[in-house]
């Protein structure tokens, strides 16, 4: 039996709800610009290097008299949000998604009830195990991405006064710093101090180009102040 998890609710175990047909998965659209110029053959490209999201329809179905179930339900599917969405059929992979459609609940013979949700999803696949790798030796490490497009991490670096580190020849560099961490965060392109709960704008102590993690092996170095970097990789799939 098909069934997903929502704002890790299961929706067959928690509600009763599964999937009555594997939904298509369609690949998100490449962004890229087009531009005729007369007496040119073929057009200009402007290729963004970015995607657009993705839209999945998704039966279902509930087998059991849910009326009292019904608004539970719709509070759980559209009061959530943008939350992680994996589906049982690939359970190691999940997507950023969120409900947009309103939820029309088909009753047949008051035993059963049929109705579609409409998920817009971020177009990458995320590892749901987004297990955070420590790096304690500056020389050079290897991390390794199996995933099909570059990653955007979070890394957690643990620095004092001045340092640098480098992913594959990348250099990002770091000064001044006067708290036992800085988190780059190449997700929302920030840069941020943690005090006391708070976040605290750091971008003025980073230098370099937010990193990324190429597809394929990558060599991560540091140096200076830096003593360890934590890396919370954020694997992607198309």
């Amino acid at each position: 039996m098909l069934s997903f998890v929502f704002n890790s609710k299961d929706s067959f175990k928690d509600y009763g709800i599964f999937i009555e047909k594997r939904p298509n998965v369609p690949s998100p659209k490449r962004r890229v610009s087009y531009i005729s110029i007369p007496g040119r053959n073929s057009s200009l490209r402007y290729d963004e290097e970015t995607y657009e999201d993705i839209t999945l329809s998704v039966e279902c179905a509930v087998i059991g008299n849910i009326q009292g179930k019904i608004d539970d339900i719709k509070a759980w599917l559209i009061g959530s949000g943008e939350s992680d969405l994996i589906f049982s059929f690939q359970s190691d992979k999940k997507y950023r998604a969120q409900v947009v459609n309103s939820i029309d609940f088909e009753i047949i013979l008051k035993i059963a009830s049929r109705f579609v949700i409409l998920f817009n999803c971020r177009p990458f696949k995320y590892s749901v195990m987004n297990e955070v790798i420590n790096i304690t030796e500056g020389t050079g490490t290897s991390v390794f991405n199996h995933g099909t497009v570059k990653s955007r991490p979070i890394i957690k670096v643990y620095c004092s006064g001045d340092g640098s580190f480098v992913i594959n020849g990348r250099e990002v560099r770091l000064t001044n710093i006067d708290k036992p961490y800085v988190v780059i965060d190449s997700e929302f392109e920030e840069a941020y101090f943690v005090e006391g709960g708070i976040l605290l704008n750091a971008n003025n102590y980073m230098s370099g180009e937010f990193p990324v993690l190429d597809i394929g092996n990558n060599i991560v170095a540091f140096n200076g102040g830096v003593s360890k970097l934590e890396i919370t990789p954020n694997w992607r799939w198309l």
